[in-house]
This record gives C-alpha cells, structure tokens and sequence, in this order.
C-alpha cells in the first residue's frame, strides 16, 4: 500500500498530467531535510552506519529491467528490479521506486490530446512556464534542454532541479511529437540524489515505441535541430545513418541479469556496435560458443574475453551444432556444392501453401545458398507464398517462378502489423517489390540458421527457443533465436519457471511438429523458463 507521502506524490502528478503541465512542479516550499537544533559536532560525528546506509542508497542501481507494455507498443528499461507497475493503460503508464522515484508514460493518441500537451519547445518557454509558478528566482534550475527534429519527429527533453518543492528534486522531461500523436515520458526524483537521477535519466531515454512506423526514425542523425548547451548543431547533423541504426538497436537493449550461453550456427563476425556496418572486432566459426549478456531487438551482445560485442542474431543457436574435422581444409567452391546438394536432399514439398513474411529486406536466390544468383528481392512485410522448405531455406513462389529464401529472414507474423499468418494461401500469389540482401556473415556460405527445433512441417519433436513478447492462459509468442516469430499453445504443457509466463523470459519449449494446430500454432508438450 502506498504510504502518505507517496499518495501525495502521485496524486499531485496525474493532476498535473490531466492538465498538460508536464514542466512545471509545485509552489510549496520544500521542507527541511534535518532539523534545524541539530548541532555541528553531531553532522560531523556522523556514524559509520550512517555512511554504509548512504553508500548503499547512492549505488543500489546495478540491474535494469526490460518492460514492454501488455498491448506491445511501447518499452522501457527500468533501473533496478525495485520498479514496480502500478499503471499499463494506453493513455498512462506508470512505474515507481517505493517513494523515491517514479516514471509516467502519457500517450496523446489524437491531434487534440496533443495539442492540449504543455511540453516546452524552447529553453526559454520552458523559463517563462516556471517562473509563472514559482516566484522566487532560485526556485528552480535548468539542468539541461535539448530539442531534436526531422521531417517527420520532434523531441524535447530537459531536466529541471526543483528547490523549493516537497514534493521533489529534480524531473526529467522526454517528449516525442509526430504529426498528430505524440509520447511524453516524466521521471521524478523526490531527494537529491544525482544517482538515482541518472538512472531515472537513463531509464526515461531508453523509451521506446513499438510496431508504429510514425516512431520509427527518431531524429538525431542530419537535418536534425540540437539547442543542448553540451552538444551544438552541427556536431549532431555530422551523426552519420550507420550511427542513427546503431543507436535505434542500443534503444531497444535488453540486459539478462544473468549470462547465457549460444553457439555460432555459420561463419560470423562480432562488431563493436549492433549493425552490419560497425567495425569488426573478430569472428567466431561454427560450433564456437560465446557469453551472451543481453539483446537488442536484431543484435545479442556478447562478452568476449571481457570485450563487449554484437552479433546478428540470425547466426547464434542454443544448441551446438556438429562440426566434423573434414569440412575445415575443404574450399570455398567445395563447400558451397555440398552444402547446396545437401539442401536439396532435404527438401520437403507442402503439397500445399502457406503465407510468410519478409522480417527485413532480402533477396530470393535460384537455389539454396548465397552463392546462387539474385533472382528478385523482397522488402520488410511482404507476403510470401511458401511451398516448401530444405533445412535452412524456404521455397517461395514469385510470379510462378520457384525461388529460395532463407529462413532467417521470414517470419510467419507481419513485422509491420503483428498479424498472424493463415493457414494457407493461393500458390500462385507473391509480392516482389522492395530491394535487399542476405544477413551479416563472416564467409557468405550460408544464408541463415536452420530453425533450432527443426521445420514447423516436420513431424518428429524438437525445441523451439526465445524471448517470451506476449502470453495467454493457454498461448505465448516468442521472439525465436532463429529470428522467426512463434505462437506456442501451453494448454497441455507441463510449465516449469520461477514466477510464471511473461513478457521478457527466455523460454526452451519442447514442440511436436505433428501436433501443429490449425490456427499455425506449435503444440507445446513442456516449457522451461529461465
């Protein structure tokens, strides 16, 4: 239950979030934080405990928490495992730290919600806002503004240090205003403690919206507008793309708190920043394991030898895969011969067809392997007619032409809408608009990871792996390692995790292929969560 001052606190908030005053604070006087009869001698003989209980308050934030929303739209890291969620609504959504810090998520989904937003565009409306409110000169400091535009976004963000507030110390602003919709997130710290204001600072930037292609390109890279004292406008208008893609994949970081273990499926590089266009700082060949300390939506990061790296996610697997001693010496030219007739030999024929989607954009090759020639590409969300599969490639139909896609790169949801697939679909349909390329690999031999629990047609058993983004009483959808997304029915699984389903858990389920529903759903007989 929410003690007396917090009560305060969040019912002075969503007022002023109900009335669009997201910059300002409140007129009473702050009171004082020791009593004032206290003498010198005792603040200087202030007790060993004393100063262990400070130590611990000032460095208690050492594990941040990935939440996204029930409905799927938004994330944010939390600092520590102490948030809570007291709100998941479209229109607020609120986190809190006992009564020391709390986080408010307000969602204006039409034009008039945000036109009636009190969000500050300038430094200086900002000013003039809290002088309105507050008298006295001192009683506030501006710690920081800065306002980033494209042609499609604007974002705010400041933080302002209250000194004459019993309510608290410092509040960090982020908004981000598209044409008729707009976020703006609100971090509050009731003590003074730089810390925990970093955190909340670090916790409010890491917010970020889901599934919605008005969010999408976050300004920051050229033609972009930066009014921070600390960084002028024409150092942020020299960020290059490659930059503004790496920082979008570090927004969406998620750490596990706890190291996993992957094994490399193919030839791949590990870079120092999450895209394909970072500096290599090495590579790992198949059957390679490597330390796994985190993931951003395409990208796990890695600890190599104490280094932080990343690594696609198409080309990490659970399982290690075999290696035999005679593949090493083989050529380039040998290798690709036989690992494309040993696609063919696998080939399973649907005998009827279903729709897949393009997770990115990708080209559909003649045959089996990236060394076969470009037929057509495809980009991110297009409809494929798939008719059949070898170990790692599906066989698309496109304009009557049978074509080869990798399975890394095809999912049976739309990435663009969530929308599951149907069971089947007319074989002689297909989009082929859109341009692209295979995957970031070391070598180039293979086109992507063969699914870690083997074809969703086969009929024996296997293990499917991933991060859990939603869950039911009897269904969850996972994130697959082989970049694939699943819907699992659990209604007959036997589930064996610490505190349940839910969004965030990394989750191992043993599937039985031959059970595949109706809907497309994989039948679960246990899952595991960890």
């Amino acid at each position: 239950m929410l003690n007396g001052r917090w009560r305060k606190i969040l019912l002075a908030l969503g007022v002023s979030l109900a009335i669009g005053s997201l910059t300002g604070g409140c007129a009473l006087r702050k009171q004082p934080l020791e009593i004032e009869s206290e003498t010198e001698t005792q603040s200087e003989t202030q007790t060993e405990s004393e100063t262990e209980t400070e130590t611990e308050t000032e460095t208690e934030l050492e594990t941040e928490i990935g939440y996204t929303s029930q409905d799927s739209s938004v994330r944010i890291t939390l600092p520590d495992s102490t948030w809570k969620v007291t709100q998941d609504a479209d229109e607020m959504r609120v986190f809190s730290s006992g009564s020391e810090a709390m986080i408010n998520i307000v969602h204006a989904a039409t034009q008039a919600a945000v036109d009636g937003l009190s969000l500050a565009e300038s430094r200086e409306e900002l000013t003039e806002s809290l002088t309105r409110q507050y008298s006295d000169e001192d009683a506030f400091e501006i710690m920081e503004f800065e306002h980033l535009s494209s042609s499609t976004l604007n974002t705010y963000e400041y933080i302002v240090k209250y000194n004459s507030t019993n309510m608290w110390a410092y509040a960090v602003t982020y908004g981000i205003v598209a044409q008729d919709e707009a976020y703006v997130i609100t971090g509050t710290v009731t003590d003074d403690n730089r810390v925990l204001l970093e955190a909340v600072q670090k916790a409010v930037e890491s917010f970020t919206v889901l599934n919605n292609p008005a969010f999408t390109a976050i300004p920051g890279g050229v033609n972009s507008v930066n009014q921070s004292e600390s960084q002028d406008s024409s150092e942020s208008q020299k960020q290059s793309e490659s930059s503004d893609s790496s920082q979008g994949e570090l927004q969406s970081l998620t750490e596990y708190g706890t190291d996993a273990t992957l094994y490399a499926s193919d030839h791949v590089n590990v870079r120092l920043a999450p895209g394909t266009d970072a500096e290599i700082m090495g590579s790992l060949t198949p059957g390679d394991s490597v330390t796994v300390t985190g993931e951003t939506s395409e990208w796990f990061r890695v600890n190599i030898n104490g280094n932080v790296g990343y690594i696609s996610k198409a080309f990490l697997v659970n399982t290690k895969p075999s290696v035999t001693e005679t593949e090493a010496p083989q050529t380039d030219a040998v290798t690709d011969a036989t690992m494309q007739d040993a696609e063919y030999n696998s080939f399973v024929d649907y005998g009827t067809s279903y729709t897949y989607y393009a997770t990115t954009d990708v080209n559909l090759r003649s045959a089996p392997g990236t060394d076969s020639s470009v037929v057509n590409s495809v980009g991110t969300g297009t409809a494929l007619t798939i008719v059949g599969e070898t170990d790692n490639w599906y066989v698309a139909v496109v304009n009557g032409q049978r074509t080869y896609i990798s399975k890394s790169y095809v999912s049976s949801t739309n990435p663009g809408t969530g929308t599951q697939t149907p069971a089947e679909t007319d074989a002689n349909s297909g989009d082929t608009s859109g341009t692209g390329g295979a995957g970031d690999s070391g070598n180039g031999n293979a086109g992507g990871e063969t699914n870690s629990g083997g074809s969703s047609t086969g009929a024996n058993p296997g293990v499917v792996s991933g991060t859990v983004t939603s869950a039911s009483a009897n269904t969850i959808v996972i994130a697959g390692d082989d970049g694939n997304t699943y819907s699992i029915n659990i209604s007959d699984a036997s589930v064996n995790t610490t505190d349940g389903l839910y969004n965030g858990l990394y989750i191992s389920a043993n599937v039985d292929y031959s059970g595949t529903l109706p809907n497309g759903d994989l039948y679960a007989t246990s899952v595991s969560g960890y």
